[in-house]
């Protein structure tokens, strides 16, 4: 019966072990490049042309619009974007496939 016990408490900390992993990966998954194509998604409702004047503000590029709405597909350096835009409500994540591997000709 102890031995039950024991190997139920090391499948316990397996599942979690693999749950954390596999959260790790998701947030890597997501996370913006040093530079290059993100997706940024507004997290308070605001206007396409007021999250334009933002990430241009802060350098970036405009790509093209987003697949969501009030979001941008844009190119440029998430040093310079992604925590002043997350002080003003929006989200800096990796480019989706859309806009994915095109550097603007802008």
């Amino acid at each position: 019966m102890m031995s039950l016990r024991f190997s139920f408490a090391k499948s316990r900390l397996a599942v979690v072990q693999i749950a954390g992993a596999t959260f790790v990966f998701a947030l890597l998954a997501v996370a913006p490049p040093a530079r290059g194509t993100m997706l940024l998604v507004s997290l308070v409702p605001r206007d396409q042309a007021e999250i334009t004047t933002l990430a241009l503000s802060h350098g970036a590029s405009l790509v093209q619009r987003g697949p969501l709405p009030s979001s941008l597909i844009i190119y440029g350096e998430s040093a310079q974007i992604a925590w002043p835009l997350a002080r003003d409500g929006v989200l800096t994540l990796a480019g989706g496939k859309t806009g994915c591997g095109s550097r603007p000709t802008s």
